[in-house]
């Protein structure tokens, strides 16, 4: 993996896709932000619910959240992570009668501007911006295939996902470490692969870079998890 990384510093974050903010511009962006007004939420809240009506959309301001569905067979299907200047909530609230298809949880501190599903389409509209919403979906689908079945090793895919997190959570760790509230099995669905396989993964990273705790992952150590991701630090017979 070390030769697709090298020299990128945005390559952690390009783990969660091209943001809308990326695909409409800064000035859109930030007259989308002026539709709406501002909510703070702490890690581990539901900010949208499967099966709500899509009254409004969120656009993420700061923090990471996860995106789940679930099945009928009452299984939690982790689809995304998403960061710092996307949305999330859109395809119900830009079709009328749609119910949410997934929830959306903060994962860390989040400040979003919630936009009302009247002004939310009024403005995709007048700014000519459905082409863009479309090709978002589109390059989301995609990407959430990359992550599954990205470059490198176990040790390697899990050390960019976690950057990634970091990353769209404002990118620095307090001493006590950087809390983010997700589980080794959410991961485990994301990245495509078994729960054990992540714990396994974490304990070769090593206490010191990153812990995996009940409902959580701490990370202390971004270089080190940096260095692993590049694979420039991983032990021997192992991360594959």
């Amino acid at each position: 993996m070390g030769g697709h990384l090298q020299g990128d510093e945005d390559w952690p974050a390009r783990t969660l896709g091209v943001t809308f903010a990326e695909l409409i511009g800064a000035s859109l962006w930030g007259e989308l932000l002026e539709e709406g007004r501002i909510r703070a939420h702490g890690a581990g809240e539901v900010l949208l619910r499967q099966g709500d009506p899509g009254t409004h959309a969120l656009a993420l301001v700061r923090g990471v959240v996860k995106v789940s569905r679930t099945k009928q067979d009452g299984r939690v299907s982790v689809l995304a992570f998403r960061g710092t200047g996307d949305v999330v909530g859109e395809a119900s609230a830009a079709h009328s009668k749609t119910a949410r298809l997934a929830t959306v949880e903060s994962i860390s501190a989040c400040t979003v501007v919630v936009v009302g599903k009247d002004r939310f389409t009024q403005f995709i509209e007048a700014n000519g911006l459905w082409p863009a919403l479309h090709r978002h979906a589109q390059i989301r689908l995609t990407e959430s295939d990359s992550a599954r079945s990205g470059y490198g090793g176990s040790c390697e895919r899990l050390a960019v996902a976690l950057l990634a997190l970091v990353a769209a959570a404002g990118g620095t760790t307090a001493p006590t470490g950087l809390e983010l509230a997700v589980t080794r099995s959410e991961l485990a669905q994301y990245l495509g692969v078994s729960r054990n396989t992540v714990s396994s993964r974490l304990g070769d990273i090593g206490e010191r870079i990153v812990v995996g705790k009940r409902k959580s992952i701490v990370v202390h150590d971004t270089a080190g998890l940096r260095a692993v991701a590049e694979g420039r630090s991983r032990p021997a017979t192992l991360c594959e």
